[in-house]
């Protein structure tokens, strides 16, 4: 059993590598993503990274009324 768990531990450890590497990868190429893809990455890169994703910052709708 806890054998299992240490494998399941670094498996997990690697997992997380290798998001945080994903999330290098394709944050190189941002500027030619359009912003629904630069919001993905955002929201990958603060699972890879631990931090919280504001939702907010990519909100599209006209603040003041304006089309």
């Amino acid at each position: 059993m806890q054998q299992q768990i240490l494998n399941l531990q670094r498996e997990n450890k690697l997992l997380k590598e290798s998001l945080q590497d994903a999330v290098a990868l394709a944050g190189k190429h941002k500027s030619n993503m359009g912003q629904l893809d630069q919001e993905e990455l955002a929201r990958l890169n603060a699972r890879a990274n631990g931090s919280a994703f504001n939702a907010k910052d990519w909100d599209l709708t006209d603040r003041n009324g304006e089309q």
